[in-house]
């Protein structure tokens, strides 16, 4: 299975090698974890075009052209790989979403949609069988065109267990095979959790920082 690597190399060693082409990875955590960066830094690093649904606006050309200079890669050439899509509603999302199908081809390595749950949290939406659609036409768009496919959630606090879940956890649950959960550990430091994996024990977890490159790993002795 073709791998895309994440360009830190604790989180390619937790998820088994990189991001798996041909299966949809869930990307979940509370805000300014660094769902986005992971996202754009997958597609920064590795061969092919990004379609990236954006639905919250949190694609910055900025950022990307930044962290392109500081890992020395032409920000120009970069951004000319992402094919960014916008859409500002629900419905425009499952267009959208459909549309990959005919648009996504042999160049194309990854897809992102960030996020997926953004507009039905917003229009506070409970109709998870159309959500379960979108999901099917990314694994379809997966294993038919060979791609990555990344899905960004966002959390809500459940007061039953008293922890934060992810949105319509049990629809994405069921179409997503690999799961992360990101976490603010304090100021620079963050952690990822891999909480279901095709092959790989639950449970691992791997520190990572932000800085101008997009994430890094973290060395032994900023963990302490």
């Amino acid at each position: 299975m073709t791998m895309l690597t994440t360009g830190v190399r604790g989180l390619d060693e937790l998820l088994g090698g990189g991001v798996a082409k041909g299966v949809i990875l869930q990307v979940y955590g509370p805000f300014a974890t660094g769902k986005t960066t992971f996202a754009m830094q997958v597609g920064l690093l590795n061969e092919g075009k990004i379609a990236y649904v954006d639905t919250e606006g949190g694609f910055s050309p900025e950022r990307l052209a930044q962290m392109a200079e500081a890992r020395g890669i032409d920000p120009e050439k970069a951004l000319s790989k992402f094919i960014i899509f916008e859409p500002m509603d629900l419905n425009e999302q499952r267009r959208v979403i459909s549309k990959l199908k005919t648009i996504v081809n042999d160049k194309f390595s990854l897809v992102v949609i960030d996020s997926l749950t953004a507009h039905y949290r917003a229009e506070g939406s409970k109709d998870y069988g159309e959500l379960a659609k979108q999901l099917q036409v990314l694994q379809w768009l997966a294993r038919r065109k060979n791609v990555a496919v990344i899905v960004v959630n966002q959390v809500y606090f459940d007061s039953n267990s008293n922890s934060l879940r992810p949105i319509a956890e049990h629809t994405l649950g069921y179409r997503t095979k690999d799961i992360l959960r990101f976490e603010r550990l304090r100021v620079g430091i963050r952690i990822a959790v891999l909480e279901r994996h095709r092959f790989k024990p639950e449970g691992g977890i791997v520190y990572f920082r932000i800085t101008d490159k997009g994430l890094e790993d973290v060395e032994e002795k900023l963990k302490s």
